[in-house]
């Protein structure tokens, strides 16, 4: 799922850029480790109401970001690591610009729980940067064949973005969550390796380009199986 924050700019806590492990670098953005010092900044995104109306877990404490950090600080210690929690950096400054989470599973495949980024940075072009480095990171670092995310049937954004980066919509799983006294549904998105490397080179403006024209392709129905 792809959130944005309330409209803050980053504090001067965010703005500080702690030593840590460059993960994946695009042209402005970077993922890198995160380090203790991250939590106040990460508190001002994962805490805000707005931002998580469209995750499982809701706001969080800053109690809760902090175990986050520190979580996230041990599986970078684990040689059987399977969850990489990262922070998103602008490359300018080292400021913190959001996070994303995903773990590997069997099967050759990585999942996606989250792309958030800060509002000033909330936007299409940064989002697809975002979404190429994860895919770097799934297809290159972490050597799946298949990655896929899920994005709440109402999160039209992350759904328009996980398009735009080449994933194809997989189907709609039903109440796949509990949150705020309803069950909610939410729409699987899935890209192969060989999909991605076949358009890695894209600019967003040809990726969009792309999308467009395959939206307006008529549409055939496949066989069903038997």
């Amino acid at each position: 799922m792809i959130v944005t924050v309330s409209k803050a700019l980053p504090s001067a806590v965010a703005c500080l850029a702690p030593a840590a492990r460059v993960v994946r670098e695009g042209a402005a953005l970077a993922l890198r480790e995160f380090v203790a010092s991250d939590a106040d900044a990460l508190s001002e995104i994962l805490g805000d109401p707005h931002v998580m109306r469209h995750t499982s877990s809701g706001a969080m404490s800053y109690d809760a970001v902090v175990d986050l950090v520190r979580e996230a600080e041990a599986e970078q210690a684990d040689p059987a690591r399977t969850r990489h929690r990262l922070a998103v950096v602008q490359r300018a400054d080292g400021a913190l610009a959001g996070t994303v989470t995903v773990e590997r599973e069997r099967y050759s495949s990585v999942y996606c729980h989250s792309i958030v980024l800060r509002p000033h940075l909330a936007n299409l072009s940064a989002g697809y940067e975002a979404s190429q480095l994860v895919a770097g990171l799934a297809f290159d670092e972490l050597r799946v064949h298949r990655l896929w995310f899920m994005a709440a049937v109402d999160n039209l954004t992350a759904q328009r973005l996980f398009l735009a980066s080449g994933s194809t919509h997989d189907g709609k799983v039903r109440e796949l969550y509990f949150r705020d006294g309803r069950w909610w549904d939410c729409n699987m998105y899935t890209i192969l390796e060989h999909e991605w490397r076949a358009r890695a080179h894209l600019t967003l403006r040809e990726a969009i380009a792309l999308l467009r024209q395959r939206e307006q392709e008529p549409r055939t129905l496949e066989p069903a199986a038997v």
